[in-house]
């Protein structure tokens, strides 16, 4: 198990006998955090009189293991390890362990690293005031083996050891100039959590200089709060790492984003050496997909509200997305989309058309009116486009439905009444023009010319009708009711009116009315409800034969919360079956065909729109051969 930030302590020499120990290492070197020397032992002394005072140990020693030597918490959190120094006045090297020796000191226990007595004379000849530490050093030597064959071992592993000392070494210094170089923020710590070392892109991008970072705990540089810290520092001593992105302030109090990656680094052993944190600049990216997602939701919010229906395939033809207008049109639900490919979404989409008339429909330049049966008649015009991204790569289709059920209604509407219009408008018109040219190029007797004359004022009188029809009609739908002059009335006043007018225009009829609640009252405009209502009487006079009896009646209902009063007109005439009910207020649709009752098939669709320009409507009821009934309501006026 690797260990913790906190349980790794440097080993350290017993208070009581740290002096008899150092006096046991002739070569010891003492130093403070700052790698100052402090103390040395008397043979380091005498071999090099200006060790002391107060010279940093690199001015006097090269240490070749450990490598990276960034300060005195990393050489004790490395104290396991061979410490190998060079001293640079007389070339000797020597080798030992490093120990705590008091508060912020260290201690290097040495001997010198020779491994033959060509080493051990250069030592004698360097140091001759040395003599009794040197001739221990003697006597050491020569009670080893000296058999060629150990000292040739011996040799060869000095020189693997220094050859990948100098291996190392390059690696670290290639890295540490790659790292140096990099855009990316590094930092490393020492095994216990304290920032040893940071390139050049931490300081930028923080604004923190070197001095003011190095010594800190790792934890206190991630602008997080204390369970975020607590939760990192219970990973790195797990010996796992962490990855995260994080807001971070600099020093100038501007705000950035990193992602931020923390690694414990292991040495040979498996324990804790040291941790790197390597934190990429994201701000751009996030500010990117801030922008990505806020256009992400405008656009999912327009796809889901749409009255359209869309669908989306990937590149490889797999459906993505469907919004809800295309699941209302179709009547498909989501679970038979999933994941679907396009050839099978296309047999699903052809099972809703009309086996007999087939779904592909009509072509046109760029879309298809498809016909669909399912889950009702419905008219849809599809077209589809391909999708690509910045690099013009495919990326998928995307499928657009529009419903044109009512505009393909309208259209077939438009022909009709076009085609109606047009043969109501000749009929009376030929007559006109057929009676008249009779009249000018021959001579008829007095009784003929007289006959003739009437046709042809009977026929002029139906198309004016015929023409103010249209034009109440398209007004009434052009202003919807801008034009019309709503003031209250009283309901018994719009029917006797409506009556007296009915008699006048020569139809010669007696209406049945009966109605003693002279209080009711309506808001209406009076000519425009005396036409409607007129319209109906004269239905039921043409339709119903003449001894038979016309009723009119008052209704009240309540209905929507509010209170409705109805002018009810019955007959007793031919009546309509229910595919005549269904049409009675197309133009220009006329229940009797042959031509024996006069009309222009308009009378129905302007009472239509007067009574629901009132906030009304119209209630027809019929049966073929019995008579029909038809109701205008209205909105009753409170008292």
């Amino acid at each position: 198990m690797p260990r913790s930030i906190r349980q790794l302590r440097p080993a350290s020499l017993p208070s009581s006998a740290a002096v008899d120990i150092l006096d046991s290492f002739p070569y010891h070197l003492i130093v403070d955090e700052q790698l100052t020397i402090v103390d040395c032992g008397s043979a380091l002394h005498q071999l090099d009189p200006e060790l002391l005072p107060h010279r940093n140990i690199a001015e006097c020693f090269d240490i070749a293991a450990p490598i990276e030597v960034f300060c005195l918490t990393t050489l004790m959190a490395v104290n396991d390890e061979l410490c190998l120094l060079r001293h640079k006045a007389s070339g000797l090297m020597m080798g030992g362990k490093l120990a705590a020796h008091k508060k912020n000191r260290a201690v290097f226990l040495l001997f010198p690293w020779v491994t033959d007595t060509a080493g051990l004379a250069k030592l004698e000849a360097e140091s001759a005031k040395a003599q009794p530490e040197i001739k221990s050093a003697k006597h050491t030597v020569a009670s080893m083996p000296t058999a060629k064959g150990k000292f040739s071992v011996q040799k060869k592993q000095l020189f693997q050891a220094h050859a990948l000392l100098s291996m190392r070494e390059s690696e670290s210094r290639t890295l540490t100039h790659i790292v140096s170089m990099s855009d990316n923020s590094v930092v490393i710590a020492n095994a216990m959590g304290y920032v040893e070392w940071v390139n050049d892109a931490y300081m930028q991008r923080s604004g923190n200089k070197a001095e003011e970072v190095i010594g800190r705990y790792l934890g206190d540089l991630l602008d997080a709060d204390e369970a975020t810290v607590d939760k990192i520092r219970k990973l790195l001593e797990n010996g796992q790492g962490y990855q995260a992105e994080l807001l971070r302030t600099a020093k100038n109090g501007s705000e950035y984003w990193v992602d931020l990656d923390i690694e414990p680094l292991l040495d040979s052993n498996g324990n804790i050496c040291n941790y790197i944190a390597i934190a990429r600049d994201i701000t751009e990216k996030k500010a990117a997909l801030e922008v990505s997602g806020r256009l992400h939701g405008i656009m999912k919010s327009t796809f889901e509200l749409s009255p359209d229906g869309f669908v989306t395939f990937n590149q490889n033809g797999v459906l993505t997305s469907v919004n809800p207008a295309f699941l209302k049109m179709t009547g498909l639900v989501q679970t038979q989309l999933i994941d679907i490919k396009q050839d099978a979404f296309e047999r699903l989409l052809s099972g809703l058309g009309d086996d007999d008339e087939g779904f592909a429909g009509h072509h046109l330049q760029d879309a298809v009116i498809l016909r669909l049966s399912q889950p009702k008649l419905t008219v849809i015009k599809r077209s589809i486009r391909e999708a690509h991204d910045d690099d013009n790569r495919f990326v998928g289709t995307i499928h657009y439905f529009r419903d044109i059920t009512q505009e393909s209604e309208l259209h077939r509407m438009k022909g009709e009444f076009l085609s109606m219009a047009a043969h109501e408008l000749r009929t009376p018109m030929s007559s006109i023009h057929g009676f008249t040219e009779l009249l000018l190029k021959r001579e008829f007797k007095p009784e003929q010319q007289k006959d003739m004359l009437a046709t042809v004022h009977r026929q002029s009188t139906r198309l004016t009708k015929l023409i103010n029809d249209l034009l109440d009609l398209a007004k009434i739908e052009a202003r919807k009711g801008m034009s019309f002059d709503i003031k209250p009335y009283r309901l018994t006043d719009i029917v006797d009116t409506a009556l007296k007018e009915f008699m006048v225009s020569g139809e010669g009829r007696a209406i049945g009315f009966n109605f003693n609640n002279h209080a009711l009252k309506v808001s209406a405009d009076f000519d425009k409800i005396i036409q409607a209502l007129m319209n109906v009487l004269s239905n039921a006079h043409k339709y119903s034969a003449p001894g038979t009896e016309i009723h009119l009646s008052i209704l009240e209902q309540e209905k929507y919360q509010h209170s409705f009063v109805g002018l009810s007109v019955v007959d007793h005439g031919i009546g309509m079956t229910n595919e005549h009910l269904s049409r009675l207020f197309e133009r220009f649709y006329r229940a009797d065909t042959s031509g024996n009752i006069p009309g222009t098939g308009l009378g129905l669709c302007l009472v239509k729109e007067i009574v629901e320009i009132h906030g009304g409507w119209v209630d027809v009821s019929s049966e073929l051969g019995e008579g029909t009934t038809v109701t205008l309501w209205l909105k009753k006026l409170k008292d």
